[in-house]
């Protein structure tokens, strides 16, 4: 059993898929956070020619949100299907992966949100051969969901947006200090002048020394990349450079930290590494 303490949940989601010549994911919830988090796997089976599906419901969108994550995980090459299931609610959360007569599988609590790096959440990770009884139903019970005939390929739509929005009440905080100062200075013991020459919900476009010096145009940091920080920060209280690259998978988070240590309730550490840490209230990732 597995559980997100130390990443347990995330890394064993992405162990599933890392080798897997075979990937279904069925799933309620799917947010572009959580396609994100395992955007290096998916983007290891593209390469690959791996068949890689993913299952999931729109009946409890908001905001286009599952459009946007759905959009992402087709662009990584994903086969996607939705279902909605009138006469009750479509709530498996199922990670398989096989790849020839090896299967892994993760079955939990965690949708594929940025949950999996920032709620509590519990799941059982099995690995054996495909043969194998509880493997082998993990599979049967994941195939007839993909091949009910209440599930059928997802359309985008003309109106899906492409991505996410940064949250609106961090948009605002950072509107206001982009206003009162533009230059976001980041962390550590080298601080560097980061301008923010745009911010719009999309993104930030940040200009660098570096891209200054380069003439390579301000670089964009995406609103996915600063909701995934802001989220991990406000549940689990702080926030570390090296979570942000290493298991958060964020490479510009030197920015992101910029960023984000000018929102009110946010306090810097500054000790082995740089640290945030929110004095605000909790929450949860669905």
């Amino acid at each position: 059993m597995v559980t997100t303490a130390g990443f347990g949940l995330l890394e064993a989601v992405r162990s599933t898929l890392a080798t897997a010549d075979e990937a279904l994911l069925c799933v309620a919830f799917a947010h572009e956070r959580g396609v994100r988090l395992l955007g290096k796997e998916l983007e290891a089976a593209q390469c690959r020619k791996a068949r890689a599906r993913l299952l999931v419901t729109t009946a409890f969108d908001r905001g286009d949100a599952t459009s946007g994550a759905l959009t992402v995980a087709r662009a990584y090459g994903v086969e996607v299907r939705i279902h909605n299931h009138a006469g009750g609610t479509f709530h498996p959360k199922l990670y398989l992966g096989s790849s020839r007569d090896a299967a892994r599988a993760v079955i939990g609590s965690a949708n594929l949100t940025a949950g999996l790096a920032c709620n509590v959440e519990v799941g059982v990770s099995l690995k054996g051969r495909r043969s194998d009884r509880p493997l082998a139903r993990a599979w049967e019970i994941g195939e007839a969901l993909w091949e009910d005939a209440r599930s059928e390929p997802w359309v985008a739509r003309a109106a899906d947006r492409p991505g996410e929005e940064i949250e609106p009440e961090l948009y605002a905080a950072l509107v206001r200090e982009r206003r009162r100062d533009p230059v976001f200075v980041t962390l550590g013991p080298d601080p560097r002048p980061n301008r923010v020459v745009e911010l719009t919900p999309s993104e930030a476009l940040v200009e660098t020394e570096r891209s200054r010096k380069e003439r390579t145009g301000p670089q964009p940091v995406p609103a996915w990349i600063i909701n995934q920080a802001w989220e991990f920060l406000r549940l689990k209280g702080e926030l570390s450079n090296a979570v942000l690259l290493n298991q958060l998978r964020v490479h510009r988070s030197s920015a992101v930290c910029a960023l984000l240590a000018r929102v009110p309730g946010v306090a810097v550490r500054i000790g082995r590494g740089v640290v945030l840490e929110w004095a605000g209230g909790g929450g949860r990732a669905r």
